[in-house]
């Protein structure tokens, strides 16, 4: 009898733990993506996709977003980095960070110029149908009816709308790398750029009725819009994340003009 009160008592101790913190590293060494997918907003044609010496080099032509999402993922709250190298901008472009990624909405990170055709850079939080690539909400100029100059100069000291956050901020800079990260906590998102917090967005999910329950979970990745670029170092941690791999200790310098073999994505 003791020994079953004890057994018992041993998992209503485990029962009240808090679930463990993981760490989630992807360092692109894989010959193969197994764990990823692509998801091409409004349903356009892929995107490329290669690795070369463990990084990744991304490239699209067009404004239509192109995200490499992790498979069979439903996470909540965490934080997520990452490096990029901007290689070639094709016109207008973002580089995008996404997290809760559902089959059809995402809520999304960027920086470059394609939404709302900004007369300047600027960096965004905003939530994105995906089937459709419409933006949650009226347009940014339908809300700030004013001349170029006038939208500048807003621009420059911000906007914050319910799930929209708007600041003017310059493009990454081509052929150097830049880290981005991103803490998700329930309504509240945090988004840094080279360790400068550039968007603090609350979004409060519930009040969009049209949602139904859409985005609470969700897949996270990364992605562009017309442009070429490098990625690497992918960490996700948080409670109920799983531990992956491990970044090196000492890493080796990125290189964007070194090539070696070429992996594709299945």
């Amino acid at each position: 009898m003791k020994s079953a009160t004890l057994i018992v008592g041993c998992i209503l101790f485990l029962f009240t733990l808090p679930v463990r913190a993981g760490t989630y590293v992807e360092t692109f060494d894989d010959r193969k993506l197994m764990d990823w997918k692509e998801v091409n907003v409004k349903d356009s044609r892929p995107g490329k996709w290669r690795v070369f010496n463990g990084e990744i080099r991304a490239e699209s032509q067009d404004d239509n977003i192109r995200l490499l999402v992790l498979k069979d993922v439903e996470w909540i709250n965490y934080e997520v980095q990452l490096d990029v190298m901007p290689l070639k901008r094709h016109g207008k472009g973002h580089i995008v960070l996404a997290v809760r990624v559902t089959q059809t909405r995402a809520i999304l990170f960027t920086i470059g110029n394609i939404f709302w055709d900004a007369p300047l850079p600027i960096v965004t939080g905003t939530i994105l149908n995906l089937e459709t690539g419409n933006l949650v909400g009226l347009p940014l100029w339908f809300r700030l009816r004013g001349d170029q100059k006038n939208v500048e100069d807003v621009l420059r000291n911000g906007v914050n709308l319910p799930c929209k956050n708007v600041y003017a901020h310059p493009f990454l800079k081509t052929n150097e790398w830049s880290h981005l990260k991103l803490k998700v906590g329930g309504d509240l998102f945090r988004f840094w750029v080279n360790d400068k917090l550039v968007l603090n967005m609350i979004c409060r999910l519930d009040n969009f009725v049209f949602l139904e329950g859409d985005l609470d979970t969700g897949s996270v990745g990364f992605g562009i819009a017309g442009y070429t670029a490098f990625f690497d170092n992918f960490v996700v941690t948080g409670e109920g994340i799983p531990n992956r791999g491990r970044l090196p200790v000492q890493p080796q310098d990125k290189l964007g003009t070194t090539w070696g073999r070429l992996k594709h994505l299945d």
